[in-house]
């Protein structure tokens, strides 16, 4: 909940006490509350001290001095004061939630707990009974008593099953536990609960992605990423942003769902073009599908993208084993050699110098080929029908010499593919 949030709590709660306030009260109560809310928090703390100087019984101006303090780094000042709102109104949760807040903000988390307990929680509306819960398990946790703050939130979910905010606690505590299964669990149903949590969508995705990357079973890594990938595709829906894509796409890699995978990483590099590692990513997973020549051009647009130099060696492996598969040899070897896999550069380069007559050939027909294409397209503009018959069936010719140099190198291809 933020600041403006706790704000409209309080002013509810009590606007009736302010009702019989003295007038002067009133205004700088008022007062107090505008400039808070457009964060002059020094400006406000003054009108607040003048409603406790004028009621010194009521907790609601002590609660909001206390709330300018801490916004204002005074800690020492805002403690005392929030301690006294909190034993002038210790049946209000806002003056007791506040208090703890506070003490958990200079790292007194036994302390605030303590205050917590002091709590009658069935007196508690549910929205406060869950509220308590999470910060008392936040306490725990922050404590080492994780089994503690694990039973604090599942005796809440007992009586309030579907909230999401309760479910998102639980696994967080779950998470500190070291039982990740259990804390993928409860993040689904937050994010389940309310979609528009992208924090337990994400927290659900990435802890599938890191089961199913532990699991010694093909199976259940099958299932996580299962899980996974319909948490992130909804998520990636939901908030289309180039992380949620990115995660999105590695899951869908893990379920072996390469055509969905390449659409999302696509999708993230529509995101954020200047990324090299959703480029890597799709250039990979484009060339697990045989689409090589746009593997090729991904992968070229990463290197350019300026990757991290383990980035870069992994992008340089992958084009030079496409490359090799292409037979074009001496590129391929200058991406290996550039991976830092100089065995293999020199051995492709060996090959590359045996096969030098047919691989120059076959460089040159691939050339024309294209040539042939522009010219093509430039007559079929000018309606030169007899020029494009021509020229296609010069490209034709090329083709099948092309194919025939390519048929007599496929058992170096097939190793090559390798």
């Amino acid at each position: 909940m933020n600041r403006s949030h706790r704000l409209v709590i309080i002013a509810a709660s009590v606007t009736l006490m302010v009702v019989s306030a003295a007038g002067p009260a009133t205004a700088d109560w008022s007062a107090g509350l505008e400039l808070y809310s457009q964060g002059r928090f020094a400006d406000a703390a003054e009108h607040f001290r003048a409603t406790v100087t004028s009621n010194p019984h009521w907790p609601g101006g002590y609660l909001m001095l206390g709330r300018c303090q801490l916004a204002l780094e005074q800690y020492d000042e805002a403690l005392e004061n929030l301690q006294k709102a909190a034993e002038l109104g210790p049946d209000d949760p806002a003056n007791v939630a506040t208090l703890s807040r506070a003490l958990m903000a200079v790292d007194r988390y036994a302390d605030a707990r303590v205050v917590l307990e002091g709590l009658d929680l069935e007196k508690l509306s549910p929205d406060w009974k869950a509220e308590v819960a999470r910060m008392l398990a936040r306490c725990l946790l922050v404590e080492d008593r994780t089994a503690d703050a694990v039973a604090v939130l599942q005796e809440r979910l007992i009586d309030d099953p579907d909230r999401a905010a309760l479910h998102r606690a639980i696994a967080g505590a779950y998470q500190a536990a070291g039982d990740r299964a259990a804390a993928l669990d409860h993040f689904e149903r937050a994010f389940e609960l309310d979609p528009d949590d992208r924090v337990s969508g994400n927290a659900a995705a990435t802890t599938a992605l890191a089961l199913a990357a532990a699991a010694d079973d093909d199976d259940l890594a099958a299932v996580y990423y299962g899980r996974g990938l319909e948490v992130a595709a909804k998520l990636a829906t939901v908030a289309p942003e180039y992380e949620h894509a990115l995660l999105a796409g590695e899951l869908a890699i893990g379920a072996r769902q390469l055509e969905a995978a390449a659409g999302w990483f696509a999708a993230a590099v529509k995101e954020q073009p200047q990324e090299p590692m959703a480029r890597f990513y799709l250039g990979r997973t484009l060339a697990d599908l045989d689409h090589n020549d746009e593997a090729t051009t991904q992968l070229r647009a990463a290197l350019g993208a300026a990757p991290d130099n383990e980035l870069a060696v992994r992008i340089h492996a992958q084009l030079g084993r496409l490359l090799a598969c292409r037979l074009e040899l001496p590129e391929a070897a200058r991406h290996y050699r550039a991976a830092g896999d100089t065995g293999r550069a020199d051995e492709i380069d060996e090959l590359a110098s045996g096969f030098a007559e047919a691989l120059g050939r076959l460089a040159t027909l691939r050339s024309n080929i294209a040539d042939l294409v522009g010219m093509e397209a430039e007559l079929e503009k000018l309606g030169d029908a007899e020029g494009v018959t021509a020229l296609a069936s010069r490209r034709a010719a090329m083709g099948r010499e092309m194919s025939g140099i390519e048929a007599n190198l496929s058992e170096v291809r097939a190793a090559l593919c390798q």
